[in-house]
């Protein structure tokens, strides 16, 4: 009986004292060496959009980090360091876990991140066979320059099965690349590009500097149906000054 209240004993005390500390911070290069039976790998596109009222009317999440996870890539990860003074070292970035959902049924995906003050520094991070990805770092400006919904700067011209998209910039003219997505009704992604050009004619890929759905046959549109047309406009460190979303019908 003795023995039964001193283990008990021994047992409230390691339960007490593990309650009084605090969790482990994982770092990014803590991740990053705790896998360095894998090659480190920057083939990851990601960036991210934000309004402090809310990403699209979502007041719980007002900042959104897409990226695009090639076949086979799993352990989606994401860190965060708020001082971007900083964010030129991985040890500075911390895990934090945050609402993971699909996009375009699941051909991207997107972390939903939590308030926060000022400007925060964000990396995404995944692995497949025998790589980490880690993505070049986001600068996340939801409260300094938040992105801005301007669908009426998109203008379509009909063409067929071949419009013809053109847009303009908003109020802050630091775009470098603008990505283009053609989705169907069911919201699947038909076609994903990136041109340098504020213009892009489905399936024209002339001006494309980046795809990312280069299938064969190439991707093609129906007569006579209903899509819609999705924009970003990004800066050169990953952030989203412009979205729209336009629909359109094929003639």
């Amino acid at each position: 009986m003795k023995n039964s209240r001193y283990t008990l004993l021994i047992v409230v005390l390691l339960i007490l004292s593990s309650c009084g500390k605090e969790p482990v911070e994982i770092s990014l290069s803590d991740y990053i060496q705790d896998n360095s039976d894998l090659m480190l790998s920057n083939e990851l596109i990601a960036c991210a959009a934000g309004m402090p009222e809310g990403f699209m009317g979502d007041e719980t999440y007002p900042t959104s980090v897409f990226f695009y996870p090639v076949a086979g890539a799993h352990s989606f990860k994401y860190f965060e360091t708020s001082a971007i003074k900083d964010s030129a070292n991985y040890k500075n970035y911390r895990l934090k876990t945050l609402p993971l959902e699909p996009v375009f049924n699941g051909y991207l995906s997107r972390f939903k991140n939590t308030s926060f003050k000022g400007e925060r520094m964000g990396i995404v991070t995944y692995i497949t066979s025998g790589k980490l990805h880690v993505c070049t770092a986001i600068r996340l400006k939801t409260n300094t320059k938040p992105t801005e919904n301007l669908p009426q700067n998109v203008h379509i011209i009909q063409d067929s099965i071949h419009p013809y998209f053109e847009w303009s910039d908003g109020a802050i003219k630091e775009n470098v690349i603008y990505f283009q997505v053609i989705s169907d009704s069911f919201n699947n992604l038909i076609s994903g590009t990136y041109t340098y050009d504020k213009n892009f004619r489905f399936y024209d890929l002339s001006n494309v500097v980046l795809n990312i759905r280069d299938v064969q046959p190439a991707p093609a549109l129906g007569m006579n149906m209903n899509y819609k047309f999705t924009l970003m406009g990004v800066s050169e460190d990953n952030w989203v000054n412009i979205m729209a979303t336009v629909p359109f019908q094929t003639n």
